[in-house]
């Protein structure tokens, strides 16, 4: 299987170690770097900044373990913190503003502006979501190097009014959710729901 590595350098440099009949695949696209180990026992880089290459890079071996499926790494040096080189305030799960930035993600969204480091998914059509009975319609996605915000259009479709509730929309992977304009729904009432997940 592939598996995608998005490590903090702009252009990051590749120091592979592999036999000359290996059937590794090791590509590279941006800051994400797609490893594929083949029948290797293990693969190992080391992955340098190659703007400063004279200073220390991350130093990585991968194991593949049978039915593991592929896997979404973020790396990033010991002692440093993603997201140094550029602003990614959008993306940057190892912030140590975590949840400032995760407000800030949601809070842009909710004005319906892009969030920086995000941009607009055009072959999204997500999932139709029901809890009781509000039902909630996908409108559309952006997605960042680590998080997608995905929007919806919630409904209450009963004859009761419904209090919407963070907790009963959780799913696994969501990080943060935000109801936008109403909490409370009267039948047929509506409003929009924004949630950041992991991507």
């Amino acid at each position: 299987m592939v598996n995608e590595l998005i490590v903090p350098y702009e252009n990051p440099r590749l120091v592979k170690f592999l036999r000359a009949d290996s059937n590794a695949s090791i590509d590279r696209d941006g800051s994400s770097i797609y490893v594929s180990t083949g029948t290797e026992e293990f693969i190992q880089l080391i992955i340098k900044n190659g703007d400063t290459p004279d200073l220390p890079g991350i130093s990585l071996t991968l194991i593949p373990i049978e039915d593991l499926e592929p896997q979404h790494i973020l790396l990033q040096p010991v002692g440093g913190a993603f997201g140094t080189e550029k602003e990614d305030r959008g993306n940057s799960l190892g912030s140590a503003n975590y949840e400032d930035m995760l407000r800030e993600v949601v809070r842009e969204a909710a004005r319906d502006q892009i969030p920086n480091g995000y941009t607009k998914d055009p072959t999204w059509s997500g999932s139709r979501i029901q809890v009781g009975s509000v039902v909630g319609e996908p409108s559309q996605r952006l997605i960042g190097n680590n998080l997608v915000v995905e929007y919806f259009l919630l409904k209450n479709i009963g004859a009761t009014q419904v209090e919407l509730v963070e907790p009963n929309f959780k799913h696994e992977g969501v990080r943060a959710i935000a109801f936008i304009n109403d909490v409370l729904l009267a039948p047929g009432q509506a409003t929009r729901m924004v949630w950041v997940k992991d991507r």
